[in-house]
C-alpha cells in the first residue's frame, strides 16, 4: 500500500474530489482525518471509510478561520501522533463578473479557496518539519492558469493557490516537504452540477464543453483522486512546485 503508517488530513473531503481523495488514500493505507464544514457529509465520509476496514475520523471546520484550521491539525497529531500529508481540497465557486461581485462575496471565495490553504499550511507545516518531512497537495483549478468568463473571484482565488503552492515549495524543499498542485477541468462533483442548474441550457452548454474536451468526457472525481494519491506517494518523490491540469485536455484548447 503506498500510503501505509501515514496521516492524512483532507479538507472538503465530504463529497466530491475530496471524498474519493479520503476514500483512496484510506484504501492506501493512510489513516485520513476528514475535514469539512458539513457535518453529516464528513461523518458519512468517515463511515464509507471504515466500512472498508479504513481507519478515519471526522472534524468539523471551515478552513477559512484560523482557529479552525489550527485545531484540524491540532486533533491530527492528538489522535494519531504526526501529520505527512495535508490535501487543501476545500473550495467554493461563484459565478460573476468583478461588477456583479459584492465585497462580502470576493471576501468569501478568497477566504476558502486561498486563505483556507495559507491557514491549514502555516499550521501543518512546523508539525512536518518535526516529523521529517511532508507533503502538501492543493486543489487549484485550469482556471488558475487560464481565465474563465464571469468567474472573476474564483480565478483570482485559484491563480493565488497556484502562486502559493510554488512559493511554498521553494521556501520548504529544504525541510524535505513538497508541495504541489492539482487543477481540475470540469469534473461531476456537486460544485459543477449547481454550476450547471444555473444555465438556461445546461445540456447544450455540456454538449459544447465536451466539444472543447479531447478525451471527450467530463472527468470523474476519481480521476484527480488518483493524481493526488500519486503526489502524495513516494512515486512522486523528486517532484515539487508543480501545477498540474486535470482535464482531459481541456486547457490545450483555449
Amino acid at each position: 500500500m503506498r500510503l501505509e503508517k501515514r496521516v492524512a488530513i483532507v479538507t472538503g473531503a465530504g463529497s466530491g474530489i475530496g471524498r474519493a481523495s479520503a476514500l483512496l488514500f484510506a484504501k492506501e493505507g493512510a489513516k485520513v482525518v476528514v475535514a469539512d464544514f458539513v457535518r453529516d457529509s464528513g461523518q458519512q465520509t468517515v463511515s464509507l471509510i471504515k466500512n472498508e476496514g479504513g481507519e478515519s475520523i471526522f472534524v468539523e471546520s471551515d478552513v477559512s478561520h484560523a482557529v479552525d484550521a489550527q485545531r484540524l491539525v491540532n486533533t491530527a497529531i492528538e489522535t494519531y501522533g504526526k501529520l505527512d500529508i495535508l490535501f487543501n481540497n476545500a473550495g467554493i465557486n461563484l459565478e460573476k463578473t468583478v461588477t456583479e461581485t459584492s465585497e462580502d462575496d470576493w471576501s468569501r471565495v478568497i477566504n476558502v479557496n486561498l486563505k483556507g490553504v495559507f491557514l491549514c499550511s502555516k499550521y501543518a507545516i512546523p508539525e512536518m518539519i518535526r516529523n521529517g518531512g511532508g507533503v502538501i497537495i492543493n486543489t487549484a483549478s485550469i482556471r488558475g492558469l487560464v481565465g474563465q468568463y464571469h468567474l472573476a473571484a474564483y480565478c483570482a482565488s485559484k491563480g493565488g493557490v497556484v502562486l502559493l503552492t510554488k512559493a511554498m515549495a521553494l521556501d520548504y524543499g529544504q525541510d524535505n516537504i513538497r508541495v504541489n498542485c492539482v487543477c481540475p477541468g470540469g469534473i461531476e462533483t456537486p460544485m459543477h452540477k449547481a454550476f450547471l442548474a444555473t444555465l438556461a441550457h445546461p445540456e447544450r452548454e455540456t454538449e459544447e464543453m465536451l466539444k472543447k474536451i479531447p478525451l471527450g468526457r467530463i472527468g470523474e472525481p476519481e480521476d484527480v483522486a488518483r493524481v493526488a494519491l500519486f503526489l502524495a506517494s513516494d512515486e512522486s518523490a523528486y517532484l515539487t512546485g508543480l501545477a498540474i491540469p486535470v482535464d482531459g485536455g481541456r486547457i490545450q484548447h483555449v
